[in-house]
């Protein structure tokens, strides 16, 4: 509890951790969020934190966010956000955790940079594959981690040690979710027959980002059939337009894929610096590769639930780099330990996501985001949760009298 508030409270490290909740009121609040009796006047310093970390099963935590998942899943208050009304959107992407020149523990990867010069060096780095699952558009959770590792020594192929990695996790999410209807969202890496017939056997549905280096046969044949299917739209705006376009029943190997396309162009007017008043011409481009029908009608929605893959990195991956959460700090010299504290930072962050969404309140306090989760330990320090629970329940009973 103490390392999941510590991330709630955007605290950057284990020792300010220890300083910060070194509060009696704070200490009390935190045996009432685990629902135990004080057994302690103090809570233990963050050496002592570690050195449990370094010893708890790491699938132990990932037991606990599949059991989260499987709790957010049955309320039934997220269902509109199923694709089609049936297909839970989970979104997959690998990211760099801590990196450095020196040694790390365990099976780090690693790559050589400036090869055949004389600045070359080694960078050691730990690599997580994730996959979130999409229950609001501000909400994405972690339903399954899974740790590249460096098995053989070598260095990194990015393709074939992510590749393997996101087998791996399919798997595992498949074993813990067996009847969850699912639709896999990711980059064009995965866009291989080895993602298609995974997807196929495990009756998942899938919306993957495409570009014609991927498979170049799909792309070739596309181009050639939408001159003769005429299936492109376009809206046109203001300062620009958009269009859609797509094919279905691409054959790939014995695979029916369909493609998707989305573009826009959008006019710009420079209003500062010496180029005030230019117009500058923005365009966009997309391509999706999907098994799920698609129609003139919803080739739309289609397209802006393929263009959610980003949430991943701008919700997930980069709030919790820079906004409080220093998902790139090295908490611990040890690597099992390392993969506890990145758990125990998805249920913190799957919180604060929770608080931020919830708009009637969040956005009522004129503060930044950060002010606003440090304001959150401050009332921790100050507010005695006993007490305010009490009040609540007194206030309840009032009003049903």
């Amino acid at each position: 509890m103490t390392r999941i508030l510590s991330s709630l409270f955007y605290i950057n490290s284990m020792r300010k951790t220890s300083e910060e909740f070194n509060s009696e009121n704070l200490i009390k609040n935190i045996w009432i969020l685990c629902g135990e009796e004080p057994v302690t006047e103090e809570l233990p310093y963050w050496e002592t934190i570690n050195r449990y970390l370094e010893r708890v099963d790491p699938e132990k935590l990932q037991e606990v966010m599949h059991s989260l998942c499987r709790t957010l899943l049955r309320s039934r208050a997220f269902g509109d956000m199923r694709i089609r009304g049936n297909y839970w959107q989970v979104i997959i992407d690998g990211t760099q955790l801590h990196r450095t020149r020196k040694e790390l523990d365990g099976e780090s990867l690693h790559r050589t940079h400036n090869r055949g010069t004389e600045r070359e060096y080694r960078e050691n780095y730990y690599y997580v594959l994730e996959a979130k699952l999409v229950l609001h558009p501000k909400i994405l959770v972690s339903i399954q981690t899974e740790f590249v590792d460096n098995e053989d020594g070598k260095e990194m192929e990015k393709q074939d040690c992510e590749r393997k990695a996101c087998w791996r996790l399919m798997e595992k999410l498949k074993k813990a979710f067996p009847r969850l209807p699912i639709c896999l969202c990711a980059d064009s890496l995965y866009a291989c027959e080895g993602f298609f017939e995974r997807c196929k056997e495990k009756n998942w549905r899938y919306i993957l980002r495409y570009k014609e280096g991927s498979i170049p046969t799909i792309g070739a044949e596309y181009r050639e059939l939408k001159k003769w299917e005429k299936n492109y739209q376009e809206q046109i705006w203001e300062n620009g337009k958009k269009w859609y376009d797509y094919i279905t029943d691409i054959d790939y190997k014995g695979y029916k894929i369909n493609l998707a396309e989305y573009g826009e162009i959008k006019e710009h007017i420079c209003k500062k610096g010496r180029k005030k008043g230019n117009v500058k011409l923005f365009r966009k481009e997309f391509w999706y590769l999907t098994d799920l029908p698609v129609t003139r009608k919803n080739v739309d929605d289609l397209i802006e639930r393929g263009r959610m893959r980003w949430k991943i990195e701008n919700e997930g991956f980069n709030a919790q780099k820079k906004h409080g959460y220093s998902l790139e700090h090295l908490y611990s010299r040890n690597y099992q330990a390392v993969k506890n504290h990145y758990y125990l930072i998805q249920i913190g962050h799957m919180i604060g996501q929770f608080m931020e969404a919830w708009e009637g309140i969040w956005k009522k306090v004129k503060q930044s985001l950060e002010q606003k989760h440090r304001r959150l330990l401050e009332s921790m320090k100050e507010i005695s949760l006993k007490e305010y629970m009490e009040e609540i329940d007194r206030k309840i009973q009032i009003r049903f009298i």
